[in-house]
């Protein structure tokens, strides 16, 4: 694509440019492999479009429209996209800072709606191998975030390598010569304002006419009056998350892997349905040919022979035991390779925490590589948020005072825990028990860092508290005894 076109301020040569960028975005391999990542994970595996072939009695290849062609997609990518994404976001996101008004303002912006978009774009970053972040204004001129398909969104960058325009195209239905017809739009968005385009009928793109104010700024409402309000955001409202360095999907590792359980399992199908019943060796047969033969067989289950002629039964052995420990073999790499929990395995029933820690290790790993640059989107987008709480409620508020919190959750084992706090506890009773024993032959001060350490005390805190109380043996000063009454006294006993 010619860039200094799509970058020009000239609206007539965007549009000349545009015709032929979209068309090279959508040919480009990566839009391609998104697509196929998006197919994939919504159950549309290659497995659906399988044909079975033989060759007939004259050589030609023909299609077998007889035989059984099972087609059953496995959705071992969408399990593990679906996994990682709720692994990683298992708990909602969590923004703190230490003032409790820039606190509240806050959490207007990080509600569900903010976590629900987090996972979203995660998501699409996972099988397309990235994805738009877009920041837009809602009816209550507040600033939210949602997701621009990457199938149909682009870069346009400088020589320099910086992001100078995001271009967002899609089909929209609109009236046109009496009718509904779908057509294609595209927008065009920089640091300042964004400008819409349409196609012609020519297929040929063109400032759209039927909007108000085009260009316009990015963002545009209307007050009490009537009157148009306008502002800017002063960058361009657009992040693109990527999957990893090189932007490729999380299907790439796995797909060849996939495509071969498919195949695996669909033809174990195939051949229990085609060899359910015995085969038919005939002899004098007076048809016309073996494919009349077979069809014969399939679907009469009788067949005509000469004089001479006779039917021998034959039975075939299916393959099922190699099938099955190929399938193993598949799923165990399709888990390993893709970095995921197989939450199949049994292993030898001692399921310990340090057993289910190291399942998850593989997929931590991946999280690890996806949370670094979630974070990073994070940094853009809390700067975008508080640029618009400074804007909204005239504070000066900084992005880099919000703290980001991300918070796994695994299962675990709450026996093992329980014993093992139990060990801990016993030990600790142990470790005090012996310190005490040891007091006589230490000093004070000794004795009571031993014990605050064991239990996690501040030595100068608790030394402090201690001088702080007056503690006593409970008796009275002898030169001022109490006074003895009939009720207070018992065998002549002072109670």
């Amino acid at each position: 694509m010619d860039v200094k076109y799509l970058l020009s301020d000239n609206p007539q040569v965007v549009a000349t440019a545009l015709n032929k960028a979209i068309e090279e975005d959508k040919q480009s391999k990566k839009k391609d492999k998104a697509r196929t990542g998006q197919r994939y994970y919504d159950y549309q595996h290659d497995i659906l479009s399988n044909r079975i072939f033989y060759i007939d009695d004259t050589g030609v290849v023909r299609e077998d429209t007889n035989a059984s062609n099972v087609k059953i997609p496995h959705a071992f990518f969408t399990e593990q996209v679906d996994q990682k994404v709720q692994y990683l976001l298992s708990n909602p996101v969590e923004v703190t800072v230490e003032d409790e008004a820039y606190q509240e303002r806050l959490n207007e912006y990080y509600d569900e709606d903010m976590q629900l978009f987090l996972q979203e774009v995660l998501e699409g970053a996972s099988k397309k191998g990235f994805e738009y972040a877009y920041a837009r204004t809602n009816q209550q001129d507040r600033l939210a975030f949602q997701v621009s398909d990457s199938i149909q969104t682009f870069t346009v960058s400088d020589d320099n390598g910086d992001s100078r325009r995001v271009i967002r195209y899609y089909t929209k239905d609109i009236y046109r010569e009496g009718k509904n017809t779908a057509v294609e739009h595209a927008e065009v968005w920089d640091d300042k304002q964004v400008t819409f385009f349409v196609q012609d009928k020519n297929k040929r793109f063109v400032l759209d006419d039927a909007r108000e104010l085009n260009p316009r700024p990015h963002v545009i409402a209307k007050d009490a009056q009537g009157r148009l309000l306008q502002r800017t955001m002063g960058t361009i409202p657009f992040y693109r998350l990527s999957n990893n360095s090189k932007e490729t999907t999380d299907l790439e590792p796995i797909k060849a892997l996939i495509d071969d359980y498919d195949l695996m399992a669909c033809f174990l199908s195939n051949n229990l349905q085609d060899f359910s019943e015995a085969i038919y060796v005939v002899k004098g047969f007076r048809g016309d040919d073996l494919s009349k033969l077979r069809q014969n067989i399939k679907a009469k289950k009788t067949v005509g022979v000469g004089a001479d002629g006779g039917v021998d039964i034959q039975t075939v052995e299916i393959p099922v035991e190699a099938r099955k420990t190929k399938l193993e073999i598949d799923k165990d790499a399709i888990y390993k390779f893709g970095m995921a929990f197989d939450s199949t395995q049994v292993g030898d029933g001692n399921i310990t925490n340090v057993v289910i820690k190291s399942r998850y290790a593989l997929l931590d790993m991946k999280c690890n590589k996806a949370e670094v640059r979630l974070r990073a989107m994070l940094k853009w987008i809390n700067e975008m948020i508080v640029d618009d709480i400074n804007r909204r409620f005239s504070t000066a508020y900084k992005a880099s005072d919000i703290e980001i919190t991300i918070t796994r959750e695994t299962m675990v084992n709450e026996n093992d825990i329980y014993l093992n706090e139990k060990v801990q506890a016993e030990t600790k009773a142990v470790i005090i028990q012996s310190i005490l024993a040891a007091a006589p032959r230490l000093d004070d001060e000794s004795v009571l860092k031993l014990i605050c350490e064991q239990y996690e005390l501040d030595f100068e805190e608790v030394q402090k508290l201690l001088e702080e109380h007056d503690y006593t043996t409970g008796l009275q000063d002898d030169t001022d005894p109490p006074e003895v009454g009939a009720d207070d006294a018992t065998d002549g006993q002072v109670a």
